[in-house]
């Protein structure tokens, strides 16, 4: 997956990052951003009424992710479900990821997609924030 997204923002000069001492640093940083990947291979069963769990989304990583969010800065999370790919901005995964039904995420998401677009995704990473 990680390879996948460098690849699709090549043009935002992106580099997978491996940050062992500060740990929750995202795992893709870009020209004006980051970006926290998690991957499940499918929808679990049930989860349309109880809490999809997203292991290894550590408490630091959500710290991370809400604290550069409510600063102002772009820092996402691109949540790959089997072909969908779902993402959030920092703070709405920080508080919810992990704890909140599928139907409930889809709400959250700032976009879905069937398949990884690369310019579609260029465009939600680097719009304007408001």
């Amino acid at each position: 997956m990680r390879g996948r997204v460098v690849r699709a923002l090549r043009s935002l000069d992106a580099v997978a990052v491996e940050n062992k001492v500060y740990p929750g640093t995202p795992d893709v940083n870009y020209s004006v951003g980051w970006v926290e990947l998690k991957w499940l291979p499918r929808w679990p069963k049930g989860s349309d009424q109880s809490p999809v769990r997203v292991k290894h989304f550590t408490p630091q990583q959500r710290v991370w992710l809400k604290r550069r969010w409510r600063k102002g800065f772009h820092a996402y999370l691109l949540l790959q479900v089997g072909r969908e790919w779902l993402l959030f901005d920092g703070e709405t995964a920080a508080l919810h990821l992990g704890k909140v039904t599928q139907p409930r995420l889809r709400e959250l998401a700032l976009v879905i997609w069937d398949r990884l677009e690369g310019e579609e995704l260029i465009r939600w990473l680097t719009r304007h924030r408001n």
